[in-house]
Formats: structure tokens, C-alpha cells, sequence
């Protein structure tokens, strides 16, 4: 909860209503993946995206500067994924599967960055 606060502290309320809407996402994607196509995928992409982001926290953390640019990069890839998964026939679960993993890389990649101490706000530091 502490990191959670920090990144409100800091980085503002609209920073943590998007990391708040990316993890409700990752449980809401696991369990549609559960439901609808009785597949475990989602879940266990998600548990292991964030079981590896805790782990790679600091790491993650030392990034931070680099993200901008990566999480980009990411989004046109992925776009380009889900618009042309159908030609080579990717199912519905696979690329629910390329959600989640996208969902999660993103969580990551923002929660462990911004709730970090080592992290400021340069836009809330030039201010002052």
C-alpha cells in the first residue's frame, strides 16, 4: 500500500488510476480467459509477469528513463498483433494471451518504476 501511495504522493492521481485500471485488468483478463475460453493462459501469464516484476523491481527501477520510448515501441507492436492476428489464424485466447502479457510488461514496467524512492517527479521537482 505504501507504493501505492507514493506514486498518488507523487506522480498524481491520474499515475495511479492507470496502474490501478492495468492490475483490475490483468485479473479481469485471467478471468474472462478462465470463463469464456476455459483456458488458464491469461492467469498464469499474469501471476508470472508479476511474480518476475517484483523480482526485477530494482532493475526495473534503474530503467525508468528508457520507458517512454519502450512502452511506445510496445504499443505499435502490439497494435499491429492483435490488427493482423487473424490472418495466421491466432485464436481468441491467443491473443488474449498477447493482451494480458502486453497488460502486465506495462504494470510493470510503470508500478515498480514510479513507486520506487530512487524515482522523482522532474516535472513536479522543477516547479518548486
Amino acid at each position: 500500500m505504501n507504493r501505492f501511495r507514493r506514486i498518488k504522493n507523487e506522480f498524481g492521481t491520474s499515475a495511479l488510476i492507470r496502474i490501478l485500471v492495468l492490475l483490475i485488468g490483468l485479473v479481469v483478463m485471467a478471468l474472462f480467459d478462465c470463463f469464456a475460453f476455459s483456458g488458464v493462459g491469461a492467469g498464469l501469464i499474469a501471476v508470472v509477469g508479476l511474480v518476475l516484476g517484483f523480482l526485477l523491481s530494482r532493475r526495473i527501477a534503474d530503467g525508468a528513463d528508457h520507458y517512454p520510448r519502450i512502452i511506445s515501441v510496445g504499443l505499435f507492436v502490439y497494435g499491429i498483433i492483435l490488427f493482423l492476428g487473424d490472418r495466421p489464424g491466432l485464436g481468441n485466447s491467443a491473443k488474449l494471451a498477447v493482451i494480458t502479457a502486453t497488460t502486465v510488461v506495462m504494470f510493470d514496467l510503470q508500478f515498480w518504476s514510479l513507486s520506487d524512492p530512487s524515482v522523482v517527479n522532474a516535472e513536479r521537482t522543477a516547479q518548486k
